[in-house]
């Protein structure tokens, strides 16, 4: 996202600037597609209107330029400030930002803020505005949710945000070992930050940033397609890269309205003669789904992967042993986690 903004901002200044420019020229000078490049030249006639301009020129090549005179959108962009709603959703992106650890992130927005604070001439309607965006947070009950989540390193994610950019390869050592050459595909935030990318011959896979050093964007052109990050999140379900499966899960007629959740991008979702409502959906990652379907305990059925109920079962075998050595006897509850580490759970011992 932060990518494309950029990208758009770069052709808006080439347009403010008065100069033509055509499909071939925005493709050499940005190193982007002629899909790119169209598309960049759509999100500008949104904006602009009808003051883009445009006309075949002496090389046959369609020329684009900015009518700027007579035009009303500049006094539009001018005279129109920014509204209590929308800086209080920039305070929000701020906070979320603040809490993942994205620190050059939030300091962009927080710059950005300052600049539309700006934009409002008279001290009163500022002090109005500020008022206003206090009490829409207040309302919106806007927090950052504690967690756990590792933080990034600011020169690694910079570095990373400049090979996006400019669509080059990235270089890097990964835990120590031999230097790695990936193509980018984007980067995942949340818990562990990661790196989406391709090695040459394979596909694509996660690489956690705090594991990687000596980072280098390299003069290598990256040819992932635009849409490969999109394609590859569709495939997951939490963060850990799996061959997707087929899921179905199957929740009791009693559960807390099942139907309003989005569980995975390309879920259907059924509700049957009986009440209950049922879920499917293809990825991968089946600790992950494991570890929410025992946050719905009893309301959900687990119809397949065979797996992910064999995943379930041992996570709540291992959970109950804990249970029954706190409030029962040890006999039974070695008995229960013995058939949980039968199952495959981790072999960690709670009654050391």
């Amino acid at each position: 996202m932060a990518s494309s903004i950029a990208r758009t901002a770069t052709l808006f200044r080439k347009l403010l600037s008065g100069r033509r420019i055509t499909y071939r020229q925005l493709e050499q000078e940005e190193n982007i597609n002629r899909r790119t490049a169209l598309r960049w030249i759509a999100e500008a006639r949104r904006v602009f209107d009808d003051a883009l301009r445009s006309e075949t020129g002496d090389t046959g090549e369609k020329e684009f330029w900015l009518e700027t005179r007579g035009a009303h959108w500049m006094g539009a962009f001018k005279y129109q400030p920014p509204k209590p709603e929308e800086i209080a959703s920039l305070d929000k992106a701020i906070r979320i930002l603040r809490k993942e650890g994205l620190t050059h992130e939030e300091e962009q927005l927080t710059a950005l803020r300052g600049k539309l604070h700006g934009v409002v001439e008279r001290k009163d309607q500022a002090t109005r505005v500020d008022n206003d965006v206090e009490a829409i947070t207040d309302a919106w009950g806007i927090a950052s949710r504690p967690g756990p989540h590792i933080r990034a390193d600011e020169d690694v994610t910079a570095t990373l945000r400049d090979a996006l950019l400019r669509q080059r390869k990235v270089g890097f050592r990964y835990r120590g070992g031999p230097g790695k050459t990936v193509e980018p595909a984007g980067l995942l935030y949340g818990g562990a930050p990661r790196l989406v990318g391709r090695e040459q011959g394979r596909d694509l896979a996660q690489y956690r940033l705090d594991r990687m050093s000596d980072v280098k964007v390299l003069d290598e052109g990256n040819t992932l397609r635009e849409d490969a990050l999109r394609g590859y999140l569709s495939t997951l379900f939490g963060s850990f890269g799996e061959e997707p499966v087929n899921v179905q899960w199957r929740f009791h007629p009693d559960a807390p309205e099942p139907e309003k959740w989005t569980f995975h991008p390309t879920q259907k979702v059924e509700k049957q003669p009986d009440g209950s409502v049922v879920v499917r959906f293809r990825a991968g990652g089946l600790d992950d789904m494991a570890r929410h379907v025992i946050g719905w305990w009893d309301w959900i059925q687990v119809d397949k992967p065979k797996a992910l109920r064999k995943a379930v079962l041992k996570m709540r075998l291992a959970g109950l042993a804990q249970l029954l050595y706190e409030f029962a006897d040890q006999r039974t509850a070695t008995r229960v986690w013995n058939l949980a580490v039968e199952l495959g759970a981790n072999k960690v011992d709670y009654w050391e």
